[in-house]
């Protein structure tokens, strides 16, 4: 058993960013479907958890700092889904914070790593949607945290959001995130105003580094490899 550790730890973190990939879209795409379920919001927020312990297998040059990474993220999702305070499976506000100050950290490590090649590749590729992605999914955690500290932030017809839920807050982070701009849920305090834009800026941002990246990383391989 011991001998096949060493070839399923390299195929974990070879495989990291495909498999934080399809954990990202699963949360997102499977969240507004598992809002028909009793226990939709426990495996809803099991899959946020499990999101955050992928982010864990890319490797740190110091092997004890991405240990005690480990260790950190592995404390704060078991805070997050234990029972202290809040149900099984729903995170507090505080917890909500912490989990999205993890993924943040987590999204500049995946972008610095989509950055540090020379060519483009699939795992560099993914590595750039992954970081989006964290960003998009997480800051629905923080707009969830900032309706239960200060209810009334948001409002949907005039009136406060309903039993505002991850998947709410997933949806309204990716249409602020895109700049779409639906106006189905409008933000109404000064400080969800700010997040607002702050989130609709950095997606714009971010779209425009990384397609002048790739595109100069494209420009480059070609001169240097001349048909």
């Amino acid at each position: 058993m011991a001998a096949h550790s060493p070839n399923l730890r390299d195929w974990l973190s070879q495989h990291r960013q495909s498999l934080l990939f399809g954990m990202l879209i699963a949360t997102i795409a499977i969240g507004p479907l598992l809002t028909f379920l009793d226990s939709g919001r426990i495996l809803l927020n099991l899959c946020l958890g499990l999101t955050l312990l992928v982010t864990t297998m890319s490797p740190m040059e110091d092997r004890a700092r991405g240990h005690t990474f480990t260790a950190i993220v592995g404390v704060a999702i078991v805070l997050g889904l234990a029972p202290l305070g809040t149900p099984l499976g729903q995170p507090g506000p505080v917890m909500l914070a912490v989990w999205s100050a993890i993924a943040f950290v987590a999204a500049a490590r995946t972008f610095r790593y989509a950055l540090s090649t020379q060519q483009v590749s699939t795992p560099h590729l993914l590595a750039a949607l992954n970081a989006y992605l964290l960003v998009g999914v997480f800051l629905g955690a923080i707009w969830i945290a900032l309706e239960q500290v200060l209810p009334g932030s948001l409002l949907t017809g005039g009136q406060p959001v309903p039993d505002f839920g991850l998947p709410d807050g997933i949806y309204f982070s990716f249409v602020t995130l895109a700049t779409l701009g639906y106006g189905d849920i409008t933000p109404v305090t000064p400080i969800a105003r700010g997040l607002a834009v702050f989130e609709a800026v950095f997606g714009q941002l971010y779209l425009a580094v990384m397609v002048a990246r790739l595109v100069s990383l494209r420009i480059a391989g070609e001169t240097r490899d001349p048909p």
